[in-house]
């Protein structure tokens, strides 16, 4: 699995550009369908991109919000990218279908 590096410039300076990853994964969000994706072994990083709203919750099962939780558990709207952190599956659900790239890297 690649590291998640940059790309730097033809001068060697250093820019936002990203390596490719090669453990991409695409995930088809029902709505209101919880779903639980394993992390690839050695995967240290994700980034996310969807093609509507999602939630996920890294470590756990995602729930949608229907109410207030103000304990700390709920899920996060839309991340663009986490360290996993040793977690070994992430929670995805959707409001509305939509499918979510997860790009890993080591």
């Amino acid at each position: 699995m690649r590291s998640l590096t940059t790309v730097p410039d033809a001068m060697g300076e250093s820019t936002d550009v990203l390596v490719p990853s090669d453990t991409c994964l695409a995930v088809v969000l029902p709505a209101n369908v919880p779903k639980a994706v394993p992390v690839p072994a050695g995967a240290r990083h994700v980034l996310f991109s969807g093609t509507g709203n999602f939630w996920a919750k890294l470590g756990g099962p995602a729930v949608l919000p229907v109410t207030d939780m103000l304990d700390g558990s709920a899920p996060e709207l839309n991340p663009a990218g986490r360290e996993l952190m040793g977690c070994g599956s992430i929670g995805l659900v959707a409001p509305g279908p939509c499918v979510v790239s997860l790009a890993f890297y080591g």
